[in-house]
């Protein structure tokens, strides 16, 4: 996938191989350090760094079912480093198999690392110079899901797929919180934004998609 610039920060696509999951790399030219969104197949990861010469400061999770997440232990293990951005629900899921699904996987999946930092509503990550990353609280598809906003980028993981009925019948899914973070979250949505979903291709804006032709 081609990298969107808006603003003077890209975001680059990864199709992971579980169920097509996103991962989202947020670079800079002008910064050494890149932020990932989700991760899932680390080997695309850890290609993309090393075309690139970037490392990873962090990773923003959505939400934390199997196909988001499934990639940070070997992630850790190449960028001891990093932190790992989730919510206080997601926090616990990463250490559970029976609340992230891995369970129902072929191997089960328990985050190798305590290095979690707790994210909730309204809270702000400095990514780059000029770029901060404003974090929603969007539960209801899951009890960790949380959407990010950065500039006119939305990345709204699995409580917002466009073109797809939010999905509320998991264990720690809830059908009214889906619905209120849903009309949020699309009431967030304006002209100019984004959207860089857990599933599916970036929604750009049509200005946008004339631009980057």
């Amino acid at each position: 996938m081609e990298a969107i610039r808006r603003n003077n920060m890209e975001v680059h696509q990864i199709i992971n191989s579980v169920y097509q999951s996103n991962t989202y790399i947020l670079f800079d030219h002008d910064s050494r350090h890149c932020w990932l969104i989700d991760c899932g197949d680390s080997y695309q990861v850890e290609a993309w760094l090393k075309e690139n010469n970037k490392t990873v400061a962090g990773v923003l999770l959505t939400h934390t079912h199997f196909d988001h997440i499934y990639g940070l232990n070997t992630l850790k293990d190449q960028y001891p480093h990093i932190h790992v951005f989730t919510s206080e629900n997601g926090a616990v899921s990463l250490y559970e198999p029976k609340y992230n699904f891995s369970r129902y996987h072929h191997t089960e999946f328990i985050y190798q690392s305590n290095d979690v930092a707790i994210l909730k509503e309204h809270d702000v990550v400095e990514l780059f110079p000029n770029h901060t990353l404003h974090v929603m609280e969007t539960k209801g598809h899951d009890w960790s899901c949380l959407t990010y906003q950065v500039n006119q980028h939305l990345f709204t993981g699995d409580a917002y797929i466009p073109g797809l009925k939010v999905v509320a019948t998991f264990p720690k899914s809830n059908k009214q919180e889906a619905e209120k973070s849903l009309t949020r979250i699309l009431h967030t949505i304006q002209s100019d934004t984004t959207v860089c979903a857990g599933h599916g291709p970036i929604i750009v804006p049509i200005d946008d998609r004339t631009n980057n032709a």
